[in-house]
């Protein structure tokens, strides 16, 4: 049965007059790591060892720092099953679910561990039809500008050659958020937007690109709920691809509130490698953090990786190695 479930790629269910293509995939892996501490700050905040809630916050930390002194462990395992039908007028239903347990570590992102214990119970289903799709899962839906919030439902669909976005939850606090993203004359536009962002108030985005031949040329312009505007950043940036394998970046960025601030007082740069199954970047900024990350694909779905942030003036370093493996 078990061999069934995890190397099955779909399965076809009859049952009166319905059938449903069933499918099963998932992710695995496991991870050294030294996080400095983070983690263990991290579960004392949010009250929790993994999936499992404790009542009392300080015997947490007591118990991760006397084990997570240095490097430690983490395995985890994400499986996701999903049933599609479709009517006979063309409208398709997709209904889905989630389980898993344990932790991964994002290490190419914002560097935290993510529980990945869902749920069973959560109800995912999509309606799609005439390309456009609605789909409801009540809590589960990120909210397009800060993904840090979630919603309940979210239509999706393409008008005129832009694809339009919108999620909405309405109940307790109503809350929405859109993205609307196309090209006018060679230049790729995304706009999003919320009435709920992390500070709880309006926010919009305008994002900018456009590609000549190697170079590429972007820009943006966020405009952020908070009175001050501290987080009203405007960046440009530009990058350029020397060959297939190798390409480098530049990101200049001018802070929101501090206008005194110029562009290039804060700036990301970065230098990226990818031939056959292997990948590596190096990253750094103007206060010299630095990050190095690096990929081989092993074949058979193994990603094998290695990452090091080194961020400079503060105890958030992250060093993991490890093993991924996508069913």
């Amino acid at each position: 049965m078990k061999r069934i479930l995890l190397t099955s790629t779909s399965l076809v269910l009859a049952a009166g007059f319905a059938s449903a293509d069933v499918s099963f995939s998932g992710t695995a892996g496991i991870a050294l790591i030294d996080d400095n501490g983070a983690s263990v700050a991290q579960a004392a905040t949010l009250g929790v060892v993994g999936t499992t809630t404790v009542p009392a916050v300080a015997p947490i930390a007591e118990v991760l720092a006397s084990t997570r002194d240095g490097m430690f462990f983490e395995s985890y395992y994400d499986l996701d099953v999903t049933a599609t039908a479709e009517t006979d007028n063309g409208i398709s239903v997709k209904v889905g679910f989630d389980m898993g347990a344990g932790n991964k570590i994002d290490y190419d992102d914002d560097d935290k561990l993510e529980a990945q214990g869902a749920s069973i119970g959560d109800a995912d289903v999509a309606v799609s039809y005439g390309g456009w799709t609605l789909a409801v899962d009540q809590d589960g839906i990120d909210n397009l500008f800060d993904d840090s919030q979630q919603e309940d439902a979210k239509l999706s669909g393409a008008v005129m050659g832009w694809t339009v976005a919108l999620t909405t939850q309405q109940e307790g606090v109503s809350s929405s958020s859109y993205k609307l993203g196309g090209t006018v004359g060679g230049v790729s536009v995304t706009l999003t937007g919320t009435d709920n962002d992390d500070n709880g108030g309006d926010a919009s985005k305008v994002a900018v690109s456009y590609a000549m031949g190697a170079l590429t040329l972007s820009a943006s312009v966020e405009d952020e709920s908070l009175a001050d505007g501290s987080e009203d950043d405007s960046t440009v940036g530009i990058k350029y691809a020397m060959n297939d394998a190798l390409s480098l970046s530049y990101t200049s960025i001018k802070p929101g509130s501090r206008t005194s601030d110029d562009f290039g007082d804060e700036w990301d740069a970065k230098v990226a490698y990818s031939a056959g199954g292997m990948s590596a970047s190096f990253a750094w900024d103007e206060a010299d953090a630095t990050t190095v990350i690096a990929e081989y694909t092993l074949g058979n779905g193994a990603t094998a990786f290695a990452a090091i942030h080194d961020k400079a003036g503060t105890a958030s370093d992250l060093t993991a190695i490890g093993l991924n493996f996508a069913f």
